[in-house]
């Protein structure tokens, strides 16, 4: 298995913003949230919409390590993450 390193230059970070942006808010959102929480993608995408509407803090069990964690719902992703559970029941899978 090779190494995955993050993308450091600011400049691509928001390149891959845009490209995202216009292909939905769904994978911007994801990107956004990535970045700025650090989790894996297989804990993200289980996230149900009840796991973040009304809350100030993310908890869960990272898959991976079995660890339990607490990520705050930051204002760089904060609106996004508020307009796309918008009309969403509780129980749907991620956001």
């Amino acid at each position: 298995m090779t190494a995955v390193e993050p993308i450091r230059d600011k400049s691509l970070i928001d390149m891959v913003k845009r490209i995202l942006k216009r292909q939905g808010s769904r994978n911007h959102l994801l990107f956004v949230m990535g970045i700025n929480i650090g989790l894996r993608i297989s804990d993200t995408l289980k996230l149900k919409v009840k796991d973040v509407r009304n809350k100030d803090y993310i908890e869960l069990y990272e898959q991976k390590t079995k660890k339990f964690k607490r990520f705050p719902i930051v204002d760089a992703y904060k609106p996004d993450l508020e307009d796309f559970i918008i009309g969403k029941d509780d129980e749907e899978w991620h956001l």
